[in-house]
């Protein structure tokens, strides 16, 4: 039903479209490129940057703390099951780190997937508009873009709350 207009997919997903798009189609898709630039390269990409970061710190002094339990442990400051539980927290903090990497990689995954999805949207609903309701070009790009970056819009804020988060 997307042909018979905006509110088609929906009045939220019209609405963030609308307000973006303010009636000027080109300025509403620079927007929502700058939007998709700042979601894709600035936070995805830092997020990732700083959970590789840390996970490698991480590691790297793995070797070191184990053998200062042993350390302390060798010299009797502490008993068996102190050494066990420090072991058991450096075991926990390596596990973290190594999963906040993998994170990140899964919100980068999410902010790629988010990209080709608006693509095929849009590409796929100009089609479906011109090819089987043999409307003139102009028509569908209107309220597919505006579909589009609606949904783009919808869409970015879970996962721009998601790569904040991680």
């Amino acid at each position: 039903e997307g042909h018979n207009g905006g509110d088609a997919a929906g009045k939220v997903i019209q609405a963030f479209g609308e307000v973006v798009i303010g009636g000027n189609y080109v300025v509403g898709m620079v927007v929502f490129i700058i939007l998709m630039i700042i979601n894709f390269v600035v936070i995805t990409k830092g997020g990732e940057r700083i959970s590789e970061v840390s996970a490698r710190f991480t590691l790297d002094a793995l070797p070191g703390k184990q053998m200062a339990i042993d350390a302390d442990l060798n010299a009797g400051l502490i008993d068996q099951e102190t050494a066990r539980l420090r072991r058991k927290e450096v075991a926990n903090e390596a596990d973290f780190h190594g999963s906040m990497d993998g994170a990140s990689k899964f919100v980068r995954g999410d902010a790629v997937a988010g990209l080709l999805i608006l693509f095929i949207n849009i590409i796929g609903g100009i089609s479906i508009g011109v090819f089987e309701h043999g409307l003139p070009a102009s028509e569908p790009f209107k309220t597919y873009a505006l579909l589009t970056i609606g949904h783009g819009l919808v869409a970015q804020i879970p996962s721009l709350l998601l790569a904040t988060a991680a």
